[in-house]
């Protein structure tokens, strides 16, 4: 769950900009307090997510079900699932995630039709919570772990948080590379386990198939797609094939917003986004984001993100 808004494919699915291309890799060391109101965006990718709680505790949504995650913990999100960190306590948290691409990690067409195809499609494990008391957990979690040293270098053993930054998006050196390769591997050998034992026992805590969820993710992909214009209730309902009450609940009951309360966050998101990146003024963002007015943009900015375009920017500058 990034905190960069890199936009969206034509499918819906967000666009990632790897650290290091041969590989299809990305590892961010994120404070959950860096994202808007403290909650990444609802989004799905190809790519398998892996996330590590490095210090303090954070929620994660996936097709409709919250999991706590404590300091220690992480989880894994498999490929094509509704998802996203956030806070329910206002509470922040410290966490690296890394997105492995698991259609390009220079595997033989035999590996990835073997394993790594079968794992992307398993309905069984949209998601599993690694506990370092787990055989299988605690090598997830050292996998998650030496993954961002092969970024960031050693995590620091301060008590308070730290955000680690780099210069560049990429891997410390050219042997990086091969650590990336190397926990791919361990890692899907790791859930290729855990899915035959499921299979084994013929039922998994983590099956949790809701027609819903469908629905919402073309609902999702429309907004998405859309936002740069005015959209209507109606049309977010057409797009997910339900009526507006319908619409409506799903939105409430997956996402705890209105569909339009999702759609003025996604334009905020987007917003913060120039804001932080490029010069352009506010009324030129505004108009960007299918606001009418400058006036009606930062009145929205702040009630969503708690600060105005101008004083938002100057932050970021700092």
């Amino acid at each position: 769950m990034p905190v960069t808004n890199w936009g969206r494919k034509p499918n819906g699915a967000e666009m990632v900009q790897y650290d290091a291309p041969m590989f299809f890799s990305f590892t961010e060391h994120s404070l959950l307090h860096q994202y808007p109101n403290m909650r990444a965006e609802c989004h799905w990718h190809i790519d398998f997510e892996f996330t590590h709680i490095i210090r303090g505790h954070m929620w994660y949504f996936v097709n409709g079900e919250s999991i706590r995650l404590e300091e220690g913990q992480g989880i894994f999100v498999n490929s094509r699932q509704l998802h996203y960190g956030f806070t329910e306590d206002g509470t922040d948290c410290e966490f690296s995630c890394t997105l492995l691409n698991p259609s390009c990690m220079c595997m033989p067409n035999m590996v990835y039709e073997r394993f790594v195809a079968p794992l992307m499609a398993d309905e069984r494990l949209p998601y599993m919570v690694c506990d370092p008391e787990d055989e299988h957990g605690s090598a997830l979690l050292e996998c998650m772990m030496r993954l961002h040293d092969a970024k960031f270098g050693q995590m620091p053993a301060a008590q308070t948080m730290h955000l680690a930054t780099v210069d560049n998006m990429k891997l410390k050196d050219d042997t990086a590379s091969l650590t990336v390769l190397s926990c791919f591997y361990t890692m899907v050998r790791e859930l290729t386990a855990i899915a035959g034992e499921h299979g084994k026992n013929g039922s998994s805590k983590y099956d949790r198939k809701n027609p819903k969820i469908a629905i919402l993710s073309k609902m999702i992909d429309y907004v998405q797609h859309n936002y740069v214009r005015q959209i209507t209730l109606e049309e977010i309902a057409s797009a997910g094939s339900v009526g507006r009450t319908k619409c409506a609940q799903i939105f409430h009951e997956m996402v705890d917003q209105t569909p339009i309360e999702f759609v003025n966050d996604v334009r905020m998101r987007a917003g913060a986004e120039m804001l932080d990146t490029t010069s352009m003024p506010v009324s030129d963002i505004a108009k960007k984001l299918g606001f009418s007015s400058s006036t009606f943009f930062t009145r929205t900015f702040k009630q969503y993100m708690h600060t105005t375009p101008t004083a938002y920017r100057r932050n970021m500058l700092k």
